[in-house]
């Protein structure tokens, strides 16, 4: 079977433990040298879990977002020690990240056009 392609420019993934689009690529990039060592979950803590997701759901490598228990694979957090509660509020907090980056990359484009459109004009001066 031909591999599927799929290209964005942001990229949520919240697929849990080692997901197939969030940590498993990450780990990937890491062996490729896009990223440092992915040092894998870390025992169970309940008590500095909760935090942990949250406050580090980011984009992890440019155009990917990671949210939820992917995180643990990633930043080596505590396994399965988040409630649901945590899981929902590192969503909302991706889809905040994947915003602002959507829209950075955005401006850049319109920024690197309007650069172009200046350049074409002062050759035709």
């Amino acid at each position: 079977m031909d591999p599927n392609v799929i290209e964005a420019q942001v990229v949520v993934s919240s697929c849990g433990h080692d997901g197939p689009m969030g940590a498993h690529s990450v780990k990937r990039l890491a062996k490729l040298g896009m990223v440092p060592e992915v040092p894998g979950m870390a025992a169970l803590d309940m008590n500095s879990a909760e935090d942990r997701i949250v406050n580090n759901t980011r984009e992890v490598v440019p155009g990917m977002v990671l949210c939820g228990m992917e995180l643990s694979e990633v930043d080596g957090s505590p396994r399965m020690g988040p409630t649901f509660g945590a899981m929902f509020v590192s969503g909302q907090k991706a889809a905040h990240v994947a915003l602002a980056a959507l829209r950075k990359r955005q401006a850049a484009a319109a920024a690197k056009k309007a650069g172009t459109g200046a350049k074409k004009e002062a050759v035709a001066v």
